[in-house]
């Protein structure tokens, strides 16, 4: 048997690694690195017995950080985490990151950084968050924010932002902030990210999510960032949760469907209807590229729908959204469409980052290789996606 190259790593370093993970014992991260278990991290972190290369270049990878840092002779500083966690369980407790979250947060901010690293000096300086004095009116701010997007509502029809999370999520990007989908994480987890930082601001919204469910949690993310607010959130409208969700939601539904507007098309839809039945509501968010649950939401909010019929209705669309949620999951395994690798990266990692990397490499500040390199992409890929971010 050949001798084992091991690894003369600091056992202290070991253990900073997985404090800086959602993995509280060694077991929980011994779910996550296969052929290493958990009486082996114990002895590694005790400094009873060392790794082998391999084995901690299993560990490094596990938790995201570089195979080097094992060899320091002390931690750093441990991370500040860059946004609140607002998410409640039951109103009360707050829950933990999974590994599966922490990992795609961790993934996304690293793209900013990559980003910035590429940029050129002029692709961000007009593209400042706005900022609101204590005292304004969320009317005022929705206005602000539907001028700084340079957005009319309502739409004509859907055919003028035909995907609607695609259309807004285009338009954010265009001011300078990073739009990003997580995957692999339970909606009961999370639905929203926003994380605050000048240049290059980030949302993230859950890829699980329905297509207009997430343009709430983009303008949700977006009242964050503008009150500086950064914040880890489940957006589900709980009378429970803090004021700052709360205010969020109210500011995100006044951008979207401002209160005049609003209630013009509500007054031009109702009589074809006579009920608020998920066609009628559903009639009234085309207008405004959101969700039934919004709209429902907003006639509550204005006070043209008393809180026993809201509550009601509400539950009974939960309940045929869920449903719907279903047969969707039901028919997608059955047919397995293939979707083009380039669709597939660009609705992960959105279109500002590739494209910034891409014009780096348009006026020479990287080479080809670096181009593919940073975007983690085969160069037989590199074609597609140039031309899907150069062309939107």
């Amino acid at each position: 048997m050949p001798a084992k190259n091991y690894a003369y790593v600091n056992k202290d370093m070991l253990l900073w690694a997985r404090s800086e993970t959602p993995f509280t014992t060694t077991a929980d991260a011994a779910a996550y690195i296969s052929g290493i278990s958990a009486d082996k991290l114990n002895a590694w972190e005790s400094g009873a017995e060392l790794p082998s290369i391999t084995e901690a270049k299993k560990i490094a990878a596990a938790y995201k950080v570089p195979f080097a840092c094992f060899y320091l002779s002390a931690p750093p500083e441990k991370k500040i985490k860059k946004y609140t966690d607002r998410r409640t369980l039951n109103g009360t407790v707050y829950c933990e990151a999974s590994y599966e979250l922490w990992g795609e947060i961790n993934r996304i901010t690293g793209v900013r950084d990559e980003l910035l690293e590429y940029a050129s000096d002029e692709d961000f300086v007009s593209f400042s968050l706005p900022t609101f004095e204590a005292d304004i009116t969320i009317t005022e701010i929705g206005k602000a924010l539907r001028d700084f997007l340079n957005l009319k509502f309502p739409f004509k029809n859907k055919s003028v932002y035909g995907n609607a999370f695609n259309y807004f999520r285009s338009i954010f990007e265009h001011r300078g902030i990073l739009v990003a989908q997580v995957s692999g994480v339970a909606l009961s987890e999370m639905k929203g990210l926003s994380i605050y930082c000048e240049p290059c601001s980030i949302i993230a919204v859950n890829s699980k999510d329905f297509e207009r469910a997430k343009v709430f949690s983009l303008f949700h993310e977006l009242a964050h960032l503008v009150r500086r607010s950064s914040s880890l959130c489940l957006i589900d409208f709980d009378e429970r949760n803090d004021d700052e969700e709360k205010l969020c939601d109210r500011i995100a539904a006044e951008t979207l469907l401002p209160e005049e507007a609003f209630k013009q098309v509500v007054k031009n839809i109702w009589p074809s209807y006579r009920e608020w039945s998920s066609s009628c509501l559903q009639s009234i968010g085309d207008k405004f590229g959101v969700s039934s649950l919004v709209v429902l939401r907003r006639l509550h909010e204005l006070k043209m729908l008393p809180y026993k019929d809201y509550q009601q209705i509400y539950n009974a669309l939960n309940e045929e959204f869920e449903a719907n949620r279903e047969l969707i999951e039901r028919a997608r395994k059955g047919k397995e469409l293939p979707i083009k690798y380039y669709i597939r990266y660009l609705n992960k990692q959105g279109y500002l980052f590739p494209r910034i990397i891409v014009e780096a490499h348009a006026r020479g500040a990287i080479s080809y290789g670096e181009m593919c390199k940073t975007l983690n992409v085969s160069r037989q890929h590199i074609g597609s996606i140039e031309q899907a971010v150069m062309f939107t």
